[in-house]
């Protein structure tokens, strides 16, 4: 089968590579369509892990089913204490799809451990295929919000406008939010931020977030944020904008460690919450249900052929929010 393959820093190859067999437990999805993640960017610039075959953000049609199958994205061992508490997310011993094991850039993909409900996720026939690679980057909003569920009348701020950061967008709009005030830098993600609802849009390339965003607040900063951006700049941002006693979620990925000062998350008595997990079940109602519409965010469009400049656009091209690769 085809497939694109990590050779280098910044250097994807589609070649054709061994068929998946099917796993005793698991699956073989065909792939129908599969977007490009910002934490495939750290690992494509880094050009580490050569070999590795993207893709996570995927949805496809059942091609095989594993002997012991009766009955997206992970597989927990289901033997460690989080396991076996329930919270798969959390597994001691987690191989990812795109990362661990063979991802969705490719015309198959195996699924190794086929959970309905946990590792699959069968889609509702008025979702495209699409509309399923979508599921897995809004999963992560869901999950992330409900970590520490804002009230209706509470003011959130967003920093970063990835898709990560619009999905948040529509995930606090459709809980009843009152006021989203947001940063972020591309035009066309600042643009699509006003179209999922944001009160306030803040280009950081040009304005101060901090300061516009305590001055939107009459100095009183915001009851929540959500820090998407995964940069040291953003994180003290966070800091400063949020009232005493709310709440940071950390969602963006830091890609380098860099010091900060812990003084005012004390003092402030902030809650500072790390939010690494998706909830699929919940994503998927809200794009079935209308409540999130997340097909405005795919810009880019390439077949596996065109991986190379598929990967090459989303990392560079200004105007580029989501690059789906259709296999």
């Amino acid at each position: 089968m085809k497939a694109a393959v990590l050779r280098g820093p910044e250097t994807i190859k589609t070649e054709i590579v061994d068929d998946p067999v099917v796993p005793d437990d698991g699956i073989i999805i065909r792939v129908k369509a599969c977007g490009i993640c910002g934490s495939d960017l750290h690992v494509y610039k880094a050009g580490e892990d050569v070999g590795t075959i993207f893709g996570h953000e995927f949805s496809g049609d059942v091609a095989e089913v594993g002997k012991n199958v009766t009955a997206v994205g992970f597989r927990p061992c289901g033997k460690c204490f989080w396991c076996l508490r329930g919270k798969f997310h959390r597994c001691s011993n987690m191989e990812l799809t795109g990362y661990q094991l063979p991802g969705a850039m490719a015309e198959y993909v195996p699924i190794p451990t086929a959970i309905p409900g946990r590792t699959v996720f069968k889609l509702p026939d008025t979702m495209t295929y699409e509309d399923g690679a979508t599921v897995e980057p809004l999963s992560v909003a869901v999950f992330s919000v409900r970590r520490s569920p804002p009230k209706e009348n509470d003011t959130v701020a967003v920093l970063g406008l990835g898709v990560i950061g619009l999905n948040t967008i529509l995930v606090l709009k459709s809980m009843g939010v009152s006021r989203i005030l947001t940063s972020g830098r591309r035009p066309p993600r600042l643009e699509a931020a006003k179209t999922c609802g944001a009160d306030l849009v803040v280009d950081a390339a040009k304005d101060d977030a901090l300061a516009a965003i305590m001055e939107a607040t009459g100095k009183m900063g915001v009851d929540c944020v959500v820090e998407c951006a995964g940069s040291p700049e953003t994180f003290d941002q966070a800091v400063e904008m949020v009232k005493g006693s709310g709440s940071v979620l950390l969602v963006g990925v830091f890609e380098e460690p860099f010091p900060w000062d812990p003084q005012k998350v004390l003092a402030k008595n902030i809650s500072l919450i790390g939010c690494l997990g998706g909830n699929f079940p919940g994503a998927i109602e809200l794009i079935s249900s209308g409540q999130a519409d997340t097909r405005p965010f795919v810009t880019h469009r390439f077949s596996l052929d065109e991986a190379a400049e598929a990967f090459r656009v989303q990392h560079k091209d200004l105007n580029a929010i989501k690059v789906m690769i259709i296999p």
